[in-house]
């Protein structure tokens, strides 16, 4: 059990977490905060005013070389022609059957020098992924992600906390762009994006950094929050998360990411033909939001039926702290996904009735 326990990763801001009785977890092969004094407190935070997360356990790449756009026009779904120095882009890099490799943000700094931030779970593979496909192109890629710390500063407050700090004017920075700049004197990359819901930012920097940034942002009033109020903030805003929503088995159109499906004509790209067709035809199944009727928990990989017969499952479920309510959501058969349709959930060998409902559930942004 200890050799287990010694191969789990750590992040520059580990001790910073034990220091603050975070209650620490395995996650993706890193020792990461789940809680501080409570998910629910940490949540309401974020919602309210600002709170802060470590997600230096995020991949980031670094890609160069004069074929960098073509390259990745080949391997992504969104079209970069969308893009233009100093802007971020959401996307999915996707198998040839249309199912999803990783979903990902990936940053202009030049047309030949990209940024890339990728999932804790996928960055060997990803990092494979893209390296297998370079081919003859003039592209390199070096991962930054042992070498370079990661926070999120969320909430509505963020922008009023964070300016005296740092020496660029925030309200230039529109959603999805970034910034080139220091925070009381520490260079820091920083990026309009986030996964709460929230208006926020996500801030990268070399790992020798890291304490002081975080306890810099501390200092503004904001709380530390763990993984355990981050997802249940991307749940309330219904953002994707890899391994529930989209999967290897679940395209981007099947998780009403269908808008990042680009024809790029003239352009082929890794799963266009299905994903293509997809979109014209539409799925057989699709992500829902799910409201539960009955008392009770709503949880990932829960059945979900409809007049006894099975349609579909739960991909993810909890307690909203905002709605106050148990919110879920689920990938069914295309025929059910009307809003308002009435559906039953299977909880403990019981079933309770359920319904479609609207998505998102909350998003201020």
């Amino acid at each position: 059990m200890s050799n287990e326990l010694d191969n789990i990763k750590k992040t520059a801001l580990y001790e910073t977490h034990v220091k603050h009785a975070a209650r620490m977890v395995n996650f993706a092969g890193w020792y990461m905060p789940v809680q501080y004094e409570s998910i629910i407190k940490e949540h309401e935070a974020v919602r309210s005013h600002s709170g802060i997360f470590d997600i230096s356990h995020m991949g980031e790449f670094f890609l160069e070389g004069k074929d960098v756009i073509k390259f990745l026009q080949y391997i992504m779904i969104n079209d970069l022609n969308l893009l233009e120095p100093s802007k971020g882009q959401y996307s999915c890099m996707c198998y040839e059957n249309g199912a999803v490799v990783d979903d990902l943000v990936y940053y202009e700094e030049t047309p030949e020098r990209f940024r890339m931030i990728v999932n804790a779970s996928n960055i060997e593979k990803d990092f494979k992924w893209l390296n297998d496909h370079i081919g003859e192109s003039d592209v390199k890629i070096t991962n930054l992600s042992t070498k370079r710390s990661r926070i999120a500063f969320q909430g509505p407050k963020t922008d009023e906390n964070l300016q005296p700090l740092v020496d660029v004017d925030l309200s230039q920075i529109n959603r999805f762009y970034f910034a080139h700049c220091t925070l009381k004197g520490n260079s820091i990359f920083i990026a309009r994006t986030g996964y709460t819901g929230e208006r926020g930012f996500e801030i990268s920097f070399e790992n020798e950094f890291a304490e002081k940034i975080w306890n810099d942002l501390l200092n503004t009033g904001a709380i530390p929050a763990g993984l355990g109020a981050r997802d249940s903030l991307r749940l309330e805003a219904s953002y994707s998360l890899y391994g529930h929503e989209i999967s290897d088995a679940i395209t981007p159109i099947e998780a009403g990411l269908s808008w990042l499906v680009k024809p790029k004509e003239g352009i082929e790209y890794i799963g266009k033909n299905v994903l293509m067709n997809q979109k014209s035809e539409g799925a057989k199944r699709i992500i829902v939001g799910l409201n539960l009727i009955d008392k009770g928990i709503i949880r990932e990989n829960f059945k979900i039926f409809k007049n006894g017969n099975e349609i579909g499952f739960v991909t993810s479920g909890g307690y909203s702290p905002t709605l106050k309510k148990t919110i879920g959501l689920g990938l069914v058969e295309k025929q059910y996904s009307e809003i308002g349709n009435k559906i039953e959930i299977e909880i403990r060998n019981k079933l309770l009735k359920g319904e479609i409902v609207s998505t998102p559930f909350y998003r201020n942004v």
